[in-house]
């Protein structure tokens, strides 16, 4: 049923686990497809209590493929499931645990943001490095990083590009906790099956209270505009040359 994730389903907990692990599972338009039906079939199943999201072999995700981005590829189709994913997420009426290993780079890293509970491996490394590759942030980041950590916080992440760490992201609410490396699955199961022992009508209406009104609306509303300015920015030679960089192996 899916190319690029896994999916197991047991005792009201769904897994879903990006799958590509010889590219470090960097998510490309198939990966969205896989993730937004599981998260809608998730949703939609009534077996299913909680979802937690994780990555195969010690990997969250390096990020977006960026062969994708260079001609050839199918950039309507990016953005398509760019689109697709935050809505899916934006919209989910059930509790999401993300559980991250290694590296989560850029669209990873962005996905704690629309997590409701969120742990690391101490030696994670983060990074949004849209404008090192020439292009903007995505996932409605533009908004939710800011609010979340503040905005000169975010700016200085978005506009370096840097690496950080577990201990940052903890330390600035991004995560719920930063665990031994190789525990954030088992550290997340843990907490689904903590969840499992509640009033599932009550999460899901407590969830609900915590959004803003008009999130999903919202969330889509940023996407829509940073994929206008992300594509104007593509097709721009600077961007193409420093994506080309990328792949060849700079920095």
């Amino acid at each position: 049923m899916y190319q690029d994730i896994t999916y197991s389903l047991e005792n009201g907990i769904a897994v879903i686990t990006l799958n590509r692990p010889k590219v470090l599972n960097a998510i490309r338009v198939q990966t969205y497809k896989d993730v937004i039906a599981a998260l809608h079939d998730s949703d939609a199943n009534d077996e299913v209590k909680v979802i937690v999201m994780t990555g195969a072999e010690g990997r969250f995700t390096a990020g977006n493929d960026l062969a994708d981005l260079l001609p050839g590829g199918d950039l309507p189709a990016v953005q398509d499931g760019v689109a697709g994913i935050f809505d899916a997420f934006a919209g989910l009426q059930k509790p999401l645990i993300m559980a991250q290993e290694g590296v989560a780079i850029g669209i990873g890293a962005n996905m704690l943001l629309h997590a409701d509970i969120a742990y690391a491996g101490n030696s994670i490394r983060y990074s949004l490095p849209f404008a090192k590759i020439g292009v903007t942030s995505e996932g409605a980041c533009s908004v939710l990083l800011a609010e979340a950590i503040g905005p000169k916080r975010a700016a200085e992440l978005l506009y370096t590009g840097r690496f950080f760490t577990a201990a940052e992201a903890e330390k600035w609410g991004l995560l719920t906790a930063a665990v031994e490396d190789g525990k954030a699955l088992e550290t997340a199961m843990a907490t689904a099956n903590e969840l499992l022992k509640n009033s599932q009508d009550s999460i899901r209406a407590i969830k609900k209270l915590g959004r803003a009104e008009g999130h999903r609306e919202r969330v889509n509303k940023a996407v829509k505009l940073e994929m206008e300015l992300f594509s104007g920015l593509l097709g721009t030679p600077e961007t193409q040359a420093r994506i080309n960089h990328v792949l060849k192996g700079g920095k």
